[in-house]
């Protein structure tokens, strides 16, 4: 009797440990995970506090972390150096033509690329696949002089038409993603339309399109999210007018002025608000589309 309760004391003993252990085991986890969310946050909390303060709070090493009085006028003044209006309006010709173009383009080519076998196929998909590695910076010099000579310059042309062709900013991915859905779907709903007499385009727009309405929305997301955050391009292509508004940070930065903060550092609480207000529209867009877009990203594979 006394063996049999010895032995279920160990047993629950080793219970205990072993779930203690797990459990130890999870707030260590839980807290490396704080950790490096407050990483990616802390950028975010810096932008908002001291876009929102006045020049006394941001020298006032007691008030780093606290905003006593909220300081509207820097975004009056961003708002109003940004060209805030006209800005906006040349980024989404710019985010709205090519993310139209990349859905366009690369879910052609991407469902060639599925349902097509050909001679030269892997080819084409491994220079579309090399294309990711390759920096802009290379191809910015041989591009200039091709658009200058289709005098494409001083237009949106040179950012919006690469797209329409599967090229610009990230067309590879794009590639992949539309090619990686097209084929999880089976090939019966193909064969079943071509007995109704469909025709391999109508195919491609009356199913393939509608069903991968996830990848599309995936794929417009990714291509907004990079053509509103891009500098590069912009500011080699367009000018004066035609600026966007990541090109006119640098000009709101260099026509304001700077407070030194507590910590030593030169702080310009315009600039702040400045990139706030570029921002702004995309965190918006990513809060409405959030589910939709992680839906997306379990079905084009890249969640595996």
């Amino acid at each position: 009797m006394t063996a049999k309760l010895s032995s279920k004391n160990q047993s629950r003993l080793a219970t205990a440990k072993k779930y203690s252990l797990k459990y130890i085991v999870n707030i260590i986890i839980y807290i490396l995970l704080i950790e490096f969310a407050f990483v990616f946050i802390y950028p975010f909390i810096y932008l908002i506090l001291n876009s929102l303060k006045y020049d006394y709070e941001v020298i006032d090493a007691t008030k780093q972390w606290i905003i006593t009085e909220i300081n509207w006028n820097n975004y009056v003044q961003a708002f109003t150096k940004l060209d805030y209006m006209a800005s906006l309006r040349n980024t989404l010709i710019v985010v709205l033509g090519s993310t139209l173009g990349h859905v366009l383009s690369c879910s052609l080519a991407g469902y060639g690329l599925a349902r097509f076998k050909f001679k030269g196929s892997g080819l084409i998909f491994g220079m579309a696949m090399l294309s990711l590695i390759i920096p802009p910076s290379l191809l910015i010099m041989p591009l200039y002089i091709q658009y200058s000579n289709f005098h494409m310059m001083g237009t949106f042309a040179p950012i919006i038409v690469p797209s329409f062709l599967g090229f610009g900013l990230k067309g590879g991915l794009y590639i992949f993603l539309f090619r990686q859905f097209f084929k999880s779907l089976p090939v019966s709903y193909e064969e079943a339309a071509k007995i109704e007499g469909c025709s391999m385009l109508k195919i491609f727009v009356r199913i393939m399109l509608p069903l991968s309405r996830t990848t599309i929305l995936v794929v417009s997301v990714l291509s907004c999210v990079w053509h509103w955050n891009d500098y590069f391009e912009p500011s080699t292509y367009l000018k004066g007018s035609l600026a966007i508004l990541t090109q006119k940070i640098g000009s709101v930065a260099s026509s304001t002025a700077t407070v030194p903060s507590a910590s030593g550092a030169s702080v310009n609480m315009v600039a702040l608000a400045a990139c706030m207000l570029v921002i702004l529209p995309l965190i918006i867009i990513y809060f409405i589309f959030q589910k939709q877009f992680m839906e997306g990203i379990e079905f084009t594979g890249l969640a595996n």
